[in-house]
């Protein structure tokens, strides 16, 4: 699925690849466990970002929480 991921994504696209709500999403970009910036009022998402952050969540202990 990585091969459909522009470039740069928004909150919405970043929650349906991880399958989690925009909030979780958002959540996460303000505790600063997923890298992202502001253009306006829309946070964006670069793909590496969102990927690194999936690796993260992969690679945590289990029993952690993501």
């Amino acid at each position: 699925m990585t091969e459909q991921l522009r470039p740069t994504i928004d909150v919405l696209d970043a929650a349906a690849y991880l399958s989690v709500s925009k909030y979780t999403v958002i959540n996460r970009i303000k505790q600063g466990e997923l890298k992202a910036y502001k253009q306006g009022n829309i946070w964006k998402i670069k793909r590496e970002w969102l990927l690194e952050y999936e690796e993260s969540l992969v690679s945590q202990p289990k029993g952690a929480n993501p």
